[in-house]
Formats: structure tokens, C-alpha cells, sequence
């Protein structure tokens, strides 16, 4: 009966030490996660890793605004859907910064449930906090690709990739059959409706809220969707305590596909957003 008790024990015992082990060490020695994130490493950077003062939150279209932020900023960006996402986990994790800026593009996408869920669950909300092994950005095998593709880059000849801000027609066409079908306005509403609870929540804990839009070409500009999203937003979204970053050049920028802005024209925008950013909250 004692050797079974042991055969059993000491396995588990060592699991556990070595468990144990990795939690310390990482606490000790953060392991760096080098980007990109995916979207659940993302949420869980935020939501159980580091502080910041500053959240940008949206679409896949401020991916390339990452190179730009300032010190003590996160970008809370999931491509196909958008800010919605972001300010949720914000909103549920109670981490609250001191301003947040809401990329209104895809708000019509609504929230990414599942994502949100899978990342704040109550269950182990508590364990992840204390024990970092339980995040995914440092399980052993998420560990080793990183350092694979670190290997990979450190050898590979960087080529910097011509960016002649060619626009994709036949893609553009398609975002504008998009953007011109019928709204469903109640659905539209229902987002609205979970957007302004977690905004105000938010708002309500201090931070400063800042709206901003990213250029897209001319023809998606004036779209129904984007027209109709743009004017209830700012309907809704009106008094004093909310703030709008307006460029009167949305035009001036190129797209590869009419919504992906061109290297050059990002590296526009991004220091017209942090010029407008420095100016508003100062």
C-alpha cells in the first residue's frame, strides 16, 4: 500500500514543484512576448501583465499604428472585429487607464463573445493573475516558437517591400457593396446599446474618452454604413465629456484596398493622431 501511495505521490509532487518552479521563475524573469500578439495573448497581456496608461482600441486597420504609440500605451486591436472587443475586456477586467481612444470603423462589427469569454473566465480569472504559467504567451510551446522565429528573423535578410500605394479596384469594389447594403438599424442598436454601458463605465472611473476615426477612400467615406454609423455615434456620443479626433483631410491618404492605408500614408496618420492626441489632453 505504501509503494502504490508513493508511485502515486511523488509523481505529483515533482508536477507540482516543477509547476511551482516555472510561476516563480517567470515572476522573476517575465518572459518577453515579441510581437505580434495573437488576439488572446493580446487580451491577456493587458488584462493580467502590465499597466498602461494610454489604450488604443479597434480593427485590424491600427494594427500598424503599434510602431507609433507612446510610452505607457497598448493597442487593443482585433482585426474582423473591433473596438467594441477591446472596451469590454477594459470594462470586465477593471483596469481602467486614463484615457482610452475608440476606433469607431467597425464598431458595427460588434463584440468578438467568444474571445471575451474564453479570456475572462471566472474560474480562473484569479489563478491566471497569481500564476503566470496559465497564460498562453508562456506555455512551453508557445515559448519555443517565439524563440524559433527570433532565430528565423535574426538570420533573415531584412528587404524593405516597395509600398507604391497601388489600390486594389476590384477589393475596393467589393468593401463599397458592402458598405451601401441595407442597415440592419436594430442590430446596429444593440451593439450601441452594450457600447455606451461599457463606455460609461469606464468614463465613470476617470479615464477620458476619445473617438477617432481612420481614413478610408472617398467612396467608402460617404457610404451608407459608414455615413449612418458615423452621425448616430456622434449623436449619441455628444457632450462634453467625450472627445473627437476630426482630420479634415480623410481624403488625403491612400488605401491599398480602400481601408488599409499605405505605409506612407499611415506613417501620416499616426503622427497626426499622436499630434492631435498631445493637444487634446494637454
Amino acid at each position: 500500500m505504501m509503494i502504490t501511495i508513493s508511485l502515486i505521490t511523488i509523481p505529483f509532487l515533482t508536477v507540482f514543484g516543477l509547476f511551482i518552479g516555472y510561476n516563480v521563475g517567470l515572476r522573476v524573469f517575465p518572459a518577453v512576448r515579441y510581437k505580434p500578439y495573437d488576439r488572446i495573448e493580446r487580451c491577456e497581456e493587458y488584462v493580467y501583465q502590465g499597466n498602461y496608461e494610454k489604450v488604443f482600441t479597434g480593427s485590424g486597420l491600427i494594427g500598424e499604428l503599434e510602431q507609433y504609440l507612446p510610452e505607457g500605451a497598448f493597442n487593443l486591436g482585433f482585426p474582423y472585429f473591433g473596438s467594441c472587443t477591446g472596451l469590454e475586456i477594459i470594462a470586465l477586467s477593471g483596469k481602467i487607464p486614463q484615457v482610452v481612444f475608440i476606433e469607431t470603423n467597425y464598431i458595427f462589427k460588434g463584440s468578438d463573445k467568444e474571445l471575451v469569454n474564453k479570456v475572462i473566465e471566472k474560474q480562473w480569472t484569479r489563478l491566471r493573475h497569481v500564476a503566470p504559467a496559465l497564460l498562453k504567451k508562456n506555455r512551453p510551446d508557445s515559448l519555443f516558437r517565439t524563440a524559433v522565429r527570433r532565430i528565423s528573423n535574426a538570420r533573415r535578410t531584412e528587404i524593405a517591400s516597395p509600398d507604391f500605394g497601388r489600390l486594389n479596384t476590384e477589393e475596393l469594389d467589393r468593401f463599397h457593396r458592402i458598405y451601401n447594403e441595407p442597415i440592419d438599424t436594430q442590430h446596429f442598436e444593440n451593439i450601441l446599446e452594450e457600447l455606451e454601458k461599457h463606455v460609461d463605465y469606464i468614463r465613470a472611473q476617470g479615464c477620458q474618452i476619445v473617438f477617432f476615426e481612420m481614413p478610408v477612400h472617398k467612396d467608402l467615406y460617404h457610404s451608407r454604413l459608414l455615413e449612418y454609423q458615423r452621425n448616430t455615434l456622434k449623436a449619441l456620443f455628444n457632450d462634453k465629456h467625450y472627445h473627437w479626433i476630426e482630420s479634415g483631410q480623410l481624403h488625403d491618404y491612400q488605401t491599398v484596398d480602400g481601408i488599409h492605408l499605405t505605409k506612407e500614408s499611415m506613417y501620416r496618420y499616426a503622427h497626426f493622431l499622436m499630434q492631435n492626441k498631445r493637444t487634446l489632453l494637454t
